[in-house]
């Protein structure tokens, strides 16, 4: 027998395991009977063997259920089961199962856990909520003039003084198999704009972006900088020394007759070989 049907056939077996009505009596014994989420070490239980998890054990002074004392003794057997279990995913039509740890893991990008539009949340004109999955032909659909299969787009913006909100546009850009999140912010107090670009790969930086500002009527005047994309999971990404910051001075200059800012994204690829560095795109940050 291969290998490749030894596999086969273990996860069939784990497959048909995790449907029996067994396992999910398992998983209930695991789930939290007040927040009803499940749980994981340290687990509590009252006098009468109601279990509650260690958040819920620790805003209550007695039992939600039978209103009785807490017991001091632990059920290691239940913890121990706990660190094993694989648990299925909570988001509806997710076949995910996994540890906790590993499922916490998956949880924030489940394409099944249910999203609002994100466009909404910059240009405020979308009531759109679904599947993480699903987003993306929703954007092809409703947002054409923001999203692109190319590895690169092109924006014409008319300059708004009154506009208030930093962030001024968003994009998505579908290319190397990724979808990488356009940001452009305007730091008003900082009296700066700001570029940035996000991917969810924990190697984000084997990929850039360059911004190309430019006058359609005056090629040679423009202003390019090459910067790494970041990755998604990066919590501090709008202080990163590494985005593109440009002095509003400098970007009013480039307006064009009817003050309108013409630029260009693109996203590129480094690749090493023989530990050399050679690039798609060639350039190097430029102030024409």
């Amino acid at each position: 027998m291969s290998s490749t049907t030894s596999l086969a056939g273990k996860k069939l077996v784990l497959n048909s395991l995790l449907e029996t009505d067994h396992y999910e009596s398992l998983i209930k014994d695991l789930t939290c009977t007040k927040c009803h989420k499940y749980m994981k070490p340290p687990i509590h239980l009252c006098v009468d063997g109601h279990s509650i998890c260690g958040t819920c054990f620790a805003k209550s002074y007695q039992c939600h259920v039978c209103q009785k004392e807490f017991s001091p003794v632990r059920p290691m057997v239940l913890e121990s089961l706990a660190n094993k279990v694989l648990f299925p995913c909570t988001n509806s039509g997710c076949p995910k199962h996994a540890t906790l740890p590993q499922l916490e893991k998956h949880a924030p990008h489940c394409q099944h856990r249910i999203i609002s539009c994100f466009m909404s949340r910059v240009y405020g004109d979308c009531k759109w909520k679904g599947k993480a999955g699903e987003w993306m032909d929703h954007c092809f659909l409703e947002h054409k003039q923001k999203v692109t299969d190319l590895p690169f787009i092109t924006v014409k913006d008319r300059w708004d003084a009154k506009r208030t909100e930093p962030v001024l546009n968003y994009f998505l850009l579908r290319c190397f198999d990724k979808v990488f999140n356009v940001y452009q912010i305007y730091d008003k107090r900082g009296g700066r704009m700001m570029w940035t670009v996000l991917v969810n790969d924990d190697q984000a930086d084997k990929f850039y972006f360059e911004v190309d500002i430019f006058m359609p009527n005056l090629p040679s005047k423009r202003i390019v900088y090459r910067r790494p994309c970041k990755c998604e999971k990066d919590a501090d990404f709008l202080e990163h020394t590494q985005n593109v910051y440009i002095p509003v001075e400098n970007v009013f200059s480039m307006l064009d007759e009817n003050e309108s800012m013409n630029f260009t994204v693109r996203i590129g690829m480094f690749i090493f070989s023989f530990n050399f560095l050679i690039e798609h795109c060639q350039g190097q940050d430029s102030n024409i």
